[in-house]
Formats: C-alpha cells, sequence, structure tokens
C-alpha cells in the first residue's frame, strides 16, 4: 500500500561454481494383501556438501544446512525424506504420505532466531474407479494443517522450502477417452 517493495524472488544466478556432494536413497516393496496389492516405499536425502564460489579466485562457501540468503545458493536443509504407504484393490486405491525436512539454520543478518524447525506433514489420496474409464479421487495435503517452520523472512516462512497454505483438500474427477 506504501509502494515499498518488500519481496523479491530470483530464479536464475550465474556463478562461477556450485558442487554438490550427497546420497539418494530409495525402497520399494510390493505385497498382496486383503485381495490387493499393498506397497511401501521410502526416499531419502541426505546433502554432504554444497559449496559455492562466485567467482574463480573466490573461497568456497559452504550452504548446506542453510537458507544462503548471504551467497547465491538457495536454502538447503541436510536431509529430507519421504515414506509411503499404499494398497489398492479392485476399484480402490488409497495412499497415505509421510514428508519430512530436517531443520537448517537462518544466515540472514541482523535476526534474532536463526533457527528454522524441522517439519514433518502427512498426505492421504483415495482414488475409487467407476468403470473403465472414470474415476473420482479425494485428496488431502497436510492432513494435521501444520504451519511451516517459523522463520524471520518477511512472509515469516521460507519459501524456497516450505508451503504456508496448510490443509488442502481436493475433489477431482478423471475421465478417459
Amino acid at each position: 500500500a506504501s509502494g515499498a517493495l518488500t519481496f523479491v524472488q530470483l530464479y536464475f544466478v550465474n556463478a562461477s561454481s556450485i558442487e554438490t556432494q550427497g546420497i539418494d536413497l530409495s525402497a520399494r516393496y510390493r505385497r498382496g494383501l486383503w485381495g490387493g496389492e499393498a506397497t511401501a516405499s521410502a526416499t531419502w536425502t541426505y546433502v554432504d556438501a554444497y559449496d559455492i564460489r562466485l567467482d574463480a579466485s573466490a573461497a568456497k562457501v559452504s550452504g548446506v544446512g542453510s537458507t544462503n540468503l548471504n551467497n547465491i545458493g538457495r536454502s538447503l536443509p541436510r536431509n529430507r525424506g519421504e515414506f509411503a504407504l499404499g494398497w489398492s484393490g479392485g476399484p480402490n486405491a488409497v495412499t497415505a504420505l509421510v514428508h519430512y525436512t530436517d531443520a537448517y539454520a537462518n544466515d540472514r543478518s541482523g535476526i534474532t532466531d536463526p533457527d528454522i524447525e524441522s517439519q514433518t506433514t502427512v498426505d492421504v489420496f483415495y482414488t475409487r474407479a467407476i468403470g473403465r474409464a472414470l474415476d473420482l479421487a479425494l485428496g488431502v495435503v497436510n492432513l494435521t494443517d501444520e504451519d511451516p517452520p517459523l522463520a524471520q523472512f518477511a512472509l515469516g516462512y521460507d519459501p524456497v522450502v516450505a508451503d504456508p497454505r496448510g490443509r488442502v483438500v481436493s475433489i477431482g474427477v478423471t475421465k478417459r477417452f
């Protein structure tokens, strides 16, 4: 309302180099259960290094576990993971997902709390096939309506990592031709 600029979002920045190192793990399991198929899966990302060099003569800056507001990197928690359980049989399918984001540091200048807490959210989806070409779906993202972790940003949360929408309920219809 006052005409003052409060937020600028940049997506592309040229740097001399950004080197990252880590590991991605994934596992899946399927088994017949109650006349259908049960599935379980897990994915995990561990970032060991995220080294940023602004130009060829500059020293490397470690950006892992930080918001990286004092350099050109993106917010990068060290650990992120997802665990999913599902079951499908006949016309029904249900899936539950648990998402985890590790705590990390806010490196913004002049703040009083440099810690951004971890976050765990749960999503649930149900689909019912109605005939061969029509599906009805119900989904709930962030089932427990978790707020994003508090961070001393203009918006009160880190928009690169967190989703401020809270619980989102969706109803869908899919028609195949």
